[in-house]
């Protein structure tokens, strides 16, 4: 981007050349230009400068009004007033644009030019309109309204015209001017120009057939080719080729019944119909390319990323039926190939309706991502899948299919498994927590009508005395081996859970639940008769009592731990180192009703 200064005098140079230009060849009568162009110079200018050096630019370009009117129009008289007016105009509408349209995407989106041409070539030149009609009245007479509307036409349609072009060229930088260097897109340019300057050349100096429309055709191939500066390069060809034929007064303009400002105008509004055609046309073509270069540049990294990924990365259509998968789907499948199947491929032939609930699940819920997890068999091995699911959407907010991916989370299922065995899960003997022992209870107390079962509470003799003789380090070995016993005994049927300390507990499952006090018997046995041993390797021996209770209707989990802890308290008060039965219990009143009487029956 050039300096400030440096622009200010390239646009100042060109200003006054052109406003010059207009004003000596299209004063007709002596009135007002027809054809105004330097408001949209003036506009370009202040659109890209910044506003610190808006004033010197404003005085430049006045300056420079004020000497092309004073020498090719109404003479220094009026020079400086209509000087003014017209830069106003020019910073008037940067204004406007700026304020209305602050991203400033005036040639870049459909948006953008809409803006532009009401903004610049419609509203803008209204205010110095009213005030440049008022002058023209006292400069030349006549009526302001006719003067007024000529300003605002002439300025109007010029403005179109130019502003488009010049905001183009500003935006170009040198790296844009790259592709010039192909020898083969310039001739192509050259042809596509002098297909233009022939049509439009034919259409405009021939009167036999009304042909208006045909230079349409070049500059529609012009902007389809190249795209914004295709439109803007065609339009201005045809603009000279118009201007000729006018000037020479023949063709189809010499055919018009109208005065010769009207004709010029009528040319000004036909050139920028045209520019509104092809513009926004070639505007809306250059989105769609830049459009099709990023799906095509983002298509490529995803290519590159499913090629190295560990993840299957999937594309369904609406059925589920995949469409594109990539290279991990063959191990994550066990499949050849999974293309052309269904997205349940990849789980067992059991989970298709639990594929099929997800699938519907993401349609109706596009902007959500679902999550599957199952287990499936590879290679005889128990494998953990989890499948993402996310639905695209048409612009018409239809589901046309949907994106997948699948990754291998067996490590983490199993980190997971392990972070609950250990939550659950005794560190000092290896044997089921309080937590998980409750857990087991509340699920055999639902179906304890149907399925009876026994529950003990085991609490070992005097233990607070082994720790005072023993130290606690003795203690937590005694606990230790005391686990170790119940992990031997323990089975589908027999569950074992140290609740705390020196307390443990019993859960015996059908069809041995019957059997349980005689389970509870070889415990008490096992754990007296295991030779334990102190620091110095002197032997000694713990005993245990327990209580056992016969579960056989459903109540909550205080009631049945008070039918356990009853003979439990009976076996420590009778002597310890026993069992005690609570006999008679599983007639449970439903709803929380007290327990009835139990009669305890000692053994050991």
């Amino acid at each position: 981007m050039t300096h400030p200064a440096m622009r200010i005098a390239l646009y100042g140079a060109l200003f006054f050349v052109v406003t010059s230009a207009t004003i000596f060849w299209t004063r007709f009568a002596g009135g007002l230009a027809l054809v105004w162009v330097g408001s949209a110079l003036a506009a370009a200018l202040f659109l890209t400068l910044p506003r610190v050096h808006h004033l010197g630019a404003f005085a430049i370009l006045m300056g420079l009004s004020t000497a092309a009117t004073a020498l090719f129009g109404f003479g220094p008289a009026w020079a400086l007033p209509l000087a003014v007016a017209n830069i106003f105009e020019g910073w008037f509408i940067a204004w406007l644009l700026v304020r209305l349209r602050p991203q400033r995407d005036f040639i870049e989106s459909e948006g953008g030019v809409a803006s532009l041409g009401f903004w610049a070539g419609f509203v803008g030149p209204l205010p110095s309109a009213i005030v440049g009609g008022l002058m023209a009245v006292q400069i030349v007479g006549g009526t302001w309204l006719f003067h007024a509307f000529s300003w605002w036409v002439g300025h109007g349609l010029g403005t179109l015209l130019v502003l488009p072009l010049a905001l183009l060229l500003q935006s170009y930088r040198r790296e844009d001017f790259a592709n010039m260097r192909d020898r083969a897109r310039v001739l192509a340019f050259a042809g596509v120009v002098s297909l233009t300057a022939l049509v439009s050349g034919f259409a405009f100096h021939q009167s036999a057939m009304p042909l208006l429309f045909l230079p349409i055709v070049p500059l529609v191939f012009a902007s389809f080719r190249f795209r914004r500066f295709g439109a803007a390069i065609a339009v201005l060809v045809i603009s000279v080729a118009a201007a000729f034929s006018l000037g020479m007064g023949t063709g189809v303009f010499a055919e018009l019944a109208m005065p010769l400002w009207q004709k010029a105008l009528f040319l000004q509004f036909y050139l920028a119909t045209l520019l509104l055609i092809a513009f926004p046309m070639a505007v809306i073509i250059q989105q769609r390319q830049r459009i099709l270069d990023e799906l095509g540049d983002r298509e490529a990294m995803q290519r590159l990323i499913a090629d190295h990924s560990d993840d299957a990365l999937l594309h369904l259509d609406s059925s589920g039926t995949i469409r594109f998968a990539s290279p991990a789907s063959t191990r994550l499948s066990g499949r050849g190939s999974v293309e052309q199947l269904h997205l349940a491929a990849f789980f067992s032939e059991f989970d298709r309706k639990k594929v099929d609930r997800a699938l519907d699940k993401a349609s109706r819920h596009p902007g959500r991502t679902e999550i599957l997890e199952r287990s499936v068999g590879r290679g005889g091995k128990t494998r953990w899948l989890e499948a993402k699911l996310r639905a695209v959407e048409t612009s018409g907010r239809k589901v046309c299919g949907f994106v997948v991916t699948i990754r291998d989370i067996t490590a983490r299922k199993l980190e997971e498994l392990e972070m609950t065995r250990e939550a659950r899960t005794d560190t000092l003997t290896g044997l089921p927590n309080r937590r998980a022992f409750l857990d087991i209870l509340d699920r055999r107390l639902d179906v304890a009508d149907q399925e009876p079962f026994g529950l003990a509470f085991v609490d070992l003799d005097h233990f607070k005395q082994v720790n005072d003789t023993h130290g606690h380090a003795i203690g937590d070995k005694v606990l230790s081996e005391v686990g170790a016993i119940m992990n031997g005994m323990a089975s589908d049927t027999f569950f074992f859970a140290r609740l705390g300390g020196e307390e443990f507990a019993i859960i015996v499952k059908r069809p041995l639940a019957e059997a349980a006090a005689d389970i509870c018997e070889r415990l008490r046995l096992a754990i007296a008769k295991h030779p334990m041993a102190d620091s110095d390797g002197k032997a000694f021996t713990v005993t245990a009592s327990l209580g056992f209770a016969m579960i056989s209707e459903s109540c909550s989990a205080s009631m049945a731990l008070q039918a356990a802890d009853a003979p439990l308290y009976l076996a420590k008060a009778s002597g310890r180192n026993r069992t005690c039965r609570a006999q008679g219990f599983g007639r449970l009143t439903r709803g929380g009703a007290p327990i009835e009487q139990a009669r305890i029956a000692v053994a050991g």
